[in-house]
């Protein structure tokens, strides 16, 4: 037999480092003068991490003008507005500066800025009609690997719909992961954003759509972060940890960008958007339910992340050796003080019908390894961790 066609794209240049947001105003050189910095409303305000950004800028020769109030669930409206700022401005070059949410708005305001039409239509699966300006994303956070994605995850409120605008043209020209922008994020922000990041690798690991490539970097990045994300809760100031953290949640954005996700992130955009709830704590949430689900067909590749995130001796790859992956996250998840089930989240019973509904058309959902049935999600909803 013929070995599958397998595909790896990669857009951005990464420049990965303690201290690596110096090189801003080098990487930026010939992007031109006038930029536009999406942020979220607060912490990149208060951590004093926006105004290194403002100086470094202002110092090299460019004119920064500032959109800070991109919400936890980027909104449609949210993203139209700095959108218009852009165009405003006349922008040539966009920064994306935070978690994902922020990092996502800015590759959607990027990307469309020569597009024609309305956020929405493109949000609904029109196609982007031309090229964008350029984007450099730069992480706060270990956890949604946006800076290498090329999606763009923003929220219908009115609709109660979250789902991506999705094209090659939204990844960044460049990312620059800087670890140590990382040190300043409350101990929850942390434990949902690496939370998040592991799900995204081991979801990667297992997609329908993983290949010989994205599995190097989807096992790797599961190794970093499942022996690093209790370190960093235990003790934000260690340096070997949230290094390996920033460089395991860039591997699991490389590898999913590629290959999709699956059911957890399927369920996931759905229940978020009722819950109110951070993504990553969602994400934690439904891991092992999902995991269960997709033992039968994942258990050689949940064998190698058993072994890669230190669960003791494991032997082969049968059922038992994989479900020693399982065993080891449901105990980082206790210790992580993750809840054990979605109605911990707000959740009610009654919401069981309309989460399913809107999450088997999803595309993470159709790349799960198992087939998924709307019974078969009735189920996964109803188990606890």
């Amino acid at each position: 037999m013929l070995p599958t066609i397998q595909r790896f794209q990669l857009r951005t240049k990464i420049v990965f480092g303690m201290e690596s947001l110096r090189e801003l105003p080098n990487e930026a050189e010939h992007l031109g003068k006038n930029v536009l910095v999406v942020t979220g409303k607060h912490s990149v305000i208060e951590n004093g991490v926006l105004q290194r950004v403002n100086i470094l800028l202002r110092g090299s020769g460019f004119a920064p003008v500032f959109f800070s109030e991109i919400e936890p669930e980027p909104s449609l409206e949210t993203v139209a507005k700095g959108l218009a700022m852009a165009r405003s401005e006349e922008a040539d070059w966009v920064i994306g500066l935070g978690g994902g949410s922020a990092m996502d708005a800015a590759k959607a305001i990027a990307g469309l800025y020569r597009c024609g039409r309305e956020v929405e239509y493109y949000f609904n699966g029109g196609p982007i009609e031309a090229e964008g300006i350029p984007l450099i994303a730069i992480p706060t956070t270990a956890g949604s690997g946006a800076e290498v994605t090329f999606n763009a995850v923003l929220t219908d409120g009115r609709n109660r719909i979250k789902k991506s605008i999705r094209d090659p043209r939204l990844a960044a020209k460049t990312c620059i992961v800087d670890p140590q922008l990382t040190f300043s994020a409350p101990e929850t922000v942390t434990v949902y954003a690496g939370a998040d990041a592991l799900v995204q690798a081991i979801e990667a690991y297992v997609s329908k759509g993983a290949n010989f490539l994205t599995d190097i970097y989807a096992l790797a990045a599961v190794e970093k972060l499942g022996n690093n994300l209790l370190k960093t809760k235990q003790d934000g100031n260690n340096i070997e940890a949230r290094i390996e953290m920033s460089m395991g949640s860039l591997m699991a954005g490389i590898a999913l960008s590629v290959a999709r996700l699956g059911a957890v992130h399927g369920l996931a955009h759905s229940i978020g958007v009722r819950a109110g709830k951070p993504h990553g704590l969602v994400c934690a949430v439904l891991l092992v339910p999902v995991m269960r689900f997709n033992l039968a067909v994942c258990h050689e590749k949940y064998a190698r992340i058993a072994a890669a995130m230190g669960a003791g001796p494991v032997r082969g790859d049968s059922i038992d050796a994989g479900a020693m992956a399982i065993k080891n996250i449901m105990n980082l998840l206790r210790k992580l003080n993750i809840p054990a089930h979605i109605s911990d989240l707000g959740i009610k019973e009654t919401d069981f019908p309309e989460i399913i509904e809107e999450s088997l058309e999803s595309g993470s959902m159709k790349a799960n390894p198992r087939e998924v049935t709307a019974d078969d999600l009735l189920n996964i909803l109803h188990e606890r961790v």
